[in-house]
């Protein structure tokens, strides 16, 4: 296996949680990932849906990267081309939970919205 499709079979082991052959010359584009990706049944569409899944389950996502593909892996490329297909597919950053219920406060927290400066105060 060459190093870039291991790094692409990396990024989709961690986005989808399945194993995916990458194809024989690959390249370095996060674009090109994103189109193989929608082309194996994983638009963009879906990964959201998948974030939101493992999100609501409490489950850590993207998934851990599985041992056999971190053997020898270029970590550095793969980590660009990783938040690169996150950006393209919009997955980047937080993805918003909902409050359901009234906020407490505790006596704690009550204590420390009631202080006032100098502890906001930048020394």
């Amino acid at each position: 296996m060459t190093p870039d499709q291991q790094c692409w079979e990396a990024v989709a082991a961690v986005l989808t949680g399945q194993r995916l052959t990458a194809p024989d010359e690959p390249g370095w584009q996060p674009t090109d990932v994103v189109e193989w990706l929608a082309g194996q049944g994983w638009p963009a569409s879906r990964l959201v849906q998948r974030r939101a899944a493992c999100q609501q389950e409490g489950r850590s996502w993207p998934d851990p990267l599985p041992d056999d593909l971190s053997t020898g892996l270029e970590f550095a490329r793969y980590a660009a081309v990783l938040a690169q297909v996150r950006r393209i597919a919009g997955l980047d950053g937080l993805s918003a939970t909902v409050h359901r219920g009234a906020v407490v406060i505790g006596p704690d927290e009550a204590r420390l919205l009631a202080e006032r400066p100098p502890h906001s105060v930048l020394h």
